[in-house]
């Protein structure tokens, strides 16, 4: 149980790298051209990880290789499942991919792993 617990908060700490090195693209304004229907496009593709990789280079490269396959594959399940959930206007965003994907990440943050208190 203990290295389940491990493995899941160093899962979490994944997320949040990717969402830090997403922002900072986001920043950059250079992504501007990435919408959310682009984003959802290759979530439902399932390539959404190698599209970013190859949109963002190395302003990305560096979180997504430090995920193992695992943590990669059940990212995207993560991502299907919100995007068929959810309406990109509940994360509130509107016109930004990046944007939407830093949501999803901090979505997932907040509730995946977290402990429930009894």
């Amino acid at each position: 149980m203990k290295a389940a617990r491990q493995e899941d908060r160093q899962e979490t700490l994944r997320w949040a790298v990717l969402a830090t090195h997403l922002n900072g693209a986001l920043d950059s304004g250079k992504y501007d051209h990435i919408d959310p229907g682009a984003v959802l496009r290759h979530v439902l593709a399932g390539d959404l990880l190698e599209y970013l990789r190859r949109e963002l280079g190395k302003d990305v490269s560096y979180a997504l290789d430090k995920m193992t396959d695992a943590q990669r594959h059940r990212l995207l399940q993560h991502c299907r499942l919100m995007a068929s959930a959810y309406e990109v206007t509940q994360f509130h965003v509107r016109r930004s991919g990046i944007a939407l994907m830093v949501a999803f990440l901090l979505h997932l943050i907040q509730n995946v792993h977290v402990d429930v208190p009894v």
